[in-house]
């Protein structure tokens, strides 16, 4: 029962110290705002300039302009769902367009040649005139390339209602899971569920230095404590706080739009938990290297900026590859708990897969938890435990 007095002086010392538990339980529901801040309040919108060089033809009485006309049709679609983040704009000459995207006033330029309209009526053949539609933006950034790819899309269409051309193939597209159903905040969301739970440990490290710093793990020693029970009696004050930082995280995001999907919640406490245990373990890692909770605020930020940033909980991220065993590719941030946290949650609450197919990332982030505790205990023993 040794634990247990250790669990109720873990419980009064973390209220003592409220900073860090406020700290701890707190920023995941910040982090989870800030990300809807950024994706949800802001919808992203692809500016394209069109210049027009096409001379038409006459036709019988009236002069046929297919550029003109391709125009009007893009600007017609900016009111369709699908291309409502699409603003077309028209500009005389190239030059004056080239200055808005060098000002950022636009993201896309779109030169329509003099033969436009020439070219798409002329009959198809191996002579046949063909037009050359010219694309201009910096090929570095996100807006052009998807400003860049709908506009070739709506062109391509445009260019077969007008010439009478029917593809002999069409398009199915087909979401994988709820992918189609879910919004981008709603994408980031597994994530910052498991960024909730990896920062205990700076509360973790900081509960476990905090005996040897104030010398009271010699009075421990000489009640004949081991380092499990010691261990123990921490590590449940640890998953409490763990879980109640992840709840709060799941309250921020539900009151933000987030859909839970029935029958999860259950799955994203036991990964939850799992990972609490994983950052528990590796915490024990932090510790040893620390004299002082002073030396946790310092040496306890890489480990917390590698999790956060390397496993995919604060964003998507594919670590370097290292080497390929049986098929398998194994990646450099692999040997991150977290990593397989963040997978096991995308497979159940994006790709819509079920919970038995996580089987895989499951005995991964044991596996790597029993490594991290194998470590931690053997190094916390070391450097805290033993007899001096």
């Amino acid at each position: 029962m040794r634990w247990y007095y250790i669990f109720l002086k873990g419980i009064k010392e973390q209220i003592r110290d409220y900073w860090i538990l406020v700290m701890i339980i707190v920023m995941a529901p910040l982090f989870i705002f800030l990300y809807y801040l950024m994706v949800e309040t802001e919808t992203p919108n692809y500016d394209v300039v069109v210049v027009n060089h096409d001379q038409g033809i006459q036709y019988e009485n009236f002069r046929v302009n297919l550029g003109d006309s391709l125009v009007y049709y893009a600007q017609l679609t900016m009111g369709e769902e699908e291309l409502s983040m699409m603003n077309y704009m028209i500009e005389k000459n190239r030059d004056s367009a080239i200055e808005l995207l060098q000002r950022q006033r636009a993201d896309v330029l779109v030169v329509f040649p003099e033969n436009f309209t020439t070219s798409i009526l002329s009959p198809a053949g191996p002579d046949a005139i063909q037009a050359q539609i010219e694309l201009v933006g910096d090929v570095t950034q996100m807006e052009y390339i998807i400003g860049a790819v709908w506009t070739e899309e709506l062109i391509n269409r445009f260019v077969q209602k007008a010439s009478g051309i029917k593809l002999p193939i069409s398009w199915k597209e087909t979401p994988l899971g709820f992918s189609g159903q879910r919004s981008m905040f709603e994408l980031y969301v597994p994530g910052l569920l498991i960024l909730s739970i990896i920062m205990i440990i700076f509360s973790t490290s900081a509960a476990i230095v905090r005996e040897p710093e104030t010398r009271t793990l010699e009075r421990l020693k000489i009640s004949r404590l081991t380092s499990l029970e010691f261990l123990a009696g921490t590590s449940l004050v640890q998953i409490i706080i763990a879980i109640l930082s992840l709840l709060l995280a799941i309250l921020a995001a539900l009151g933000l739009g987030y859909t839970l999907i029935p029958g999860t919640l259950g799955f994203i406490l036991f990964i939850s938990f799992l990972t609490a245990l994983s950052m528990i373990s590796f915490s024990l890692i932090v510790a040893a290297m620390c004299r002082s909770i002073k030396d946790v605020a310092i040496i306890g930020t890489f480990p917390l900026f590698l999790l956060m940033f390397f496993t995919g909980a604060a964003f998507p991220i594919a670590g370097g590859k290292l080497f390929t065993i049986g098929g398998y590719t194994v990646m450099l941030n692999d040997f991150l708990s977290p990593t397989w946290a963040v997978d096991a949650l995308n497979k159940v609450l994006v790709q819509g897969q079920e919970i038995g197919d996580t089987r895989p990332e499951i005995l991964a982030l044991v596996v790597l938890t029993i490594l991290y505790f194998m470590l931690g205990s053997w190094a916390f023993r070391r450097r805290h435990m033993r007899a001096q």
